[in-house]
């Protein structure tokens, strides 16, 4: 047949030439396997009828099949080409790629190593009789038919036994892979939720630290003030302690003084008291000399009277009484001067009197002034002696005082200077949060990046890790942008949907996840949390941040029902939603080369991008399509089947891997 030729680019694996040629004891001819097929084709329909009853009518066999048993014509059909294929050709890339489908359809659905053999075992069971019967004439060739058959039906078998094992071991190691790095994800998402947990209190601390600071600042620069005010304090106190000791000193001065006075008015009493005992005793001597004045000017009066009437005697006695008449002139000129003199001095005594009288009125007021001035004295020293005594109190609690001002000044300035390292100690302890905050900041950096390399997207258990470290870190870069290690914009922060976890949230489509408790618990406080956030950069670009602190306490709060959630949703991922964590495989960006080895030839395509199934090439054709290739790449060598192309690029479906 036409079909058993193939161009030179075909290539098959040395395992399959070897295996082939060691089957091949016989030295069976490709002409005789060519002629088991026509054989075959005809009793095919009824032997694979029989095959997909038997699968039915065995409960685990059953159960693997699922819906595809309710109607198996898609699943006969291929059979019958594959049959075809593998007793038309050579052993090449085609045969192994189709050997390769089949064990990789056991893997798809679970199936184990001991079932694939039986199914084979039942197809050559059923097919053996329909050689022998077209034989029966012709035993030689009977048995040279079914050696051929057998050949070929057991290397399809172990090229599909292989690529099952290979398969099985592949999902094992990537299930063993998986779960480790679940495991290692899981454990930094846990370190990444627990030292963060310190963020919050650093954030706090850190304000608290600011706030002491500032305080503490003000505190220092009043108690520095105070150490001024109570310097001046103390200098005033002193000079008061000084003047306060002069006053003391003057006071009793003072009192010496008023002494000294008061003994003096006492003397001017004693004299004024003499004074008027004189003025007394003179103002009687005057009433006296008037007595005698009195007397005299009677005396006058009568001698003047006597000279007249001498006068008038020697007027009568004529020449003989001009002499008498002479001396009666003399007489009455004497008298009258007398009596002018007299009264003269009578005028003066009564003047003298009534001067007497004044100075005597005069001498009693002041007496009685000297009397109130010496009462007046007394009380005053009375009193000065009080305010001295007072005042000698007051010098001595100036004194005290001025001594506890000092004491003061001291212990302030050690106040101000215990204040100041106070104030320090809070710069310093904010400048350790800071670096603390950094330090964390690297941690969460270096977590990020081994969480990136643990992280498969193709896993709900592994995203439900990384989201809890996102959502941590989105938390965090909200703290540190109030506490003023950050500078994140309310308006830059996406809402819940926009966030890798709201995405994958959004995403999931599974009935039975998002039915559970824990999935839809975690809804409304993510939400809360987006809005939180904005609500707290909003304040801080207020500068209310009283206000800021207050919703970031608010945040933590929703955040910590976020990870509660999301660790019950994990938890049931590994419990009662296991079954339901099945999600198609990424697609990651590809890297370099790979070379691609099939009918159309060898080639080194570009890889667009790759995941555990298959992989993207720029330069896989239409007319690769549904054809076998052999891919060399990173390390592992692949059988795979072109699956689609838009004419320059097109996809590849692994069907068996293995490392070079």
């Amino acid at each position: 047949m036409t079909a058993a030729k193939h161009s030179k680019t075909e290539t098959t694996s040395a395992f399959a030439r070897d295996i082939s040629g060691f089957l091949n004891s016989g030295a069976i001819r490709h002409e005789e396997v060519v002629q088991v097929w026509p054989l075959l084709e005809e009793a095919l329909p009824g032997v694979l009828e029989n095959f997909y009853k038997g699968i039915l009518a065995t409960p685990y066999l059953a159960a693997k099949m699922g819906d595809k048993a309710k109607d198996t014509s898609g699943l006969v059909k291929a059979q019958t080409a594959h049959w075809k294929h593998i007793f038309t050709h050579e052993p090449d890339l085609e045969f192994e790629s189709q050997a390769a489908k089949i064990g990789a359809a056991h893997v798809r659905i679970g199936l184990t190593g001991p079932w694939l053999m039986a199914a084979f075992g039942r197809l050559i069971s059923d097919a053996i009789p329909q050689i022998v019967k077209a034989n029966r004439l012709s035993p030689k060739r009977a048995t040279r038919l079914l050696q051929a058959m057998v050949n070929r039906f057991f290397l399809d078998m172990i090229l599909a036994q292989r690529a099952f094992e290979e398969g099985m071991m592949l999902n094992q190691k990537n299930a063993e892979e998986a779960e480790k790095n679940l495991s290692s994800l899981r454990n930094i998402a846990d370190t990444v939720c627990e030292i963060n947990e310190l963020s919050m209190a650093m954030a706090i601390l850190s304000r608290n630290s600011r706030d002491a600071n500032q305080n503490s600042q003000a505190i220092s620069a009043a108690a520095e003030e105070l150490v001024r005010s109570i310097q001046e304090i103390s200098q005033n106190s002193e000079e008061a302690n000084r003047e306060a000791s002069a006053t003391n000193e003057a006071t009793r001065e003072g009192l010496d003084r008023m002494a000294a006075v008061s003994g003096a008015i006492e003397e001017i009493a004693s004299t004024s008291s003499l004074t008027s005992e004189s003025l007394q005793e003179l103002h009687e001597a005057s009433g006296q000399i008037g007595e005698f004045l009195a007397v005299i000017e009677s005396i006058a009066n009568q001698t003047n009277l006597l000279a007249l009437n001498a006068t008038i005697e020697a007027a009568r006695a004529g020449e003989a009484g001009k002499g008498f008449a002479v001396v009666a002139a003399e007489v009455k000129s004497l008298a009258t001067q007398t009596a002018k003199a007299t009264e003269d001095i009578s005028r003066r005594i009564e003047a003298l009197q009534a001067g007497m009288t004044t100075i005597q009125n005069a001498i009693t007021s002041s007496h009685t002034a000297v009397g109130k001035g010496q009462d007046a004295m007394l009380a005053a020293n009375t009193l000065m002696q009080s305010i001295g005594g007072q005042i000698s109190t007051v010098t001595e609690r100036i004194t005290d005082i001025s001594s506890i001002l000092y004491q003061q000044k001291d212990t302030s300035q050690e106040i101000a200077r215990s204040i100041s390292q106070v104030a320090e100690m809070a710069h310093d302890n904010d400048d350790r949060l800071a670096t603390m905050n950094r330090t964390l900041q690297s941690s969460n950096d270096s977590f990020s990046e081994n969480a990136s390399r643990w992280f498969s997207p193709d896993s709900t258990r592994s995203i439900c890790e990384m989201a809890k470290i996102d959502h941590v870190l989105f938390k965090k870069r909200v703290v540190d942008t109030i506490t003023g290690r950050g500078d994140w914009r309310a308006n830059d922060v996406p809402n819940h949907h926009g966030c890798r976890l709201g995405k994958w949230y959004d995403s999931i489509q599974n009935a039975e996840i998002r039915a559970h408790s824990s999935f839809r618990a975690m809804e409304k406080p993510h939400q809360q949390v987006h809005e939180l956030a904005r609500k707290a950069l909003q304040a801080h670009e207020a500068n209310d941040m009283v206000n800021a602190f207050q919703i970031l306490s608010e945040l933590e709060s929703a955040s910590q029902a976020v990870i509660s959630s999301l660790n019950a949703f994990s938890k049931a991922l590994d419990g009662e939603l296991a079954s339901a964590d099945k999600r198609g495989f990424a697609r990651q960006a590809g890297d370099g080369k790979a070379r691609v080895e099939g009918q159309n030839g060898a080639r080194d395509l570009e890889v667009t991008d790759v995941s555990r199934t298959g992989i993207g090439l720029k330069g896989v054709t239409r007319s690769d399509v549904g054809k076998a290739m052999q891919i060399d790449y990173a390390g592992k060598r692949h059988i795979g089947e072109a699956v689609w192309s838009d004419g320059q690029s097109g996809g590849v479906r692994f069907l068996s891997s293995r490392e070079d």
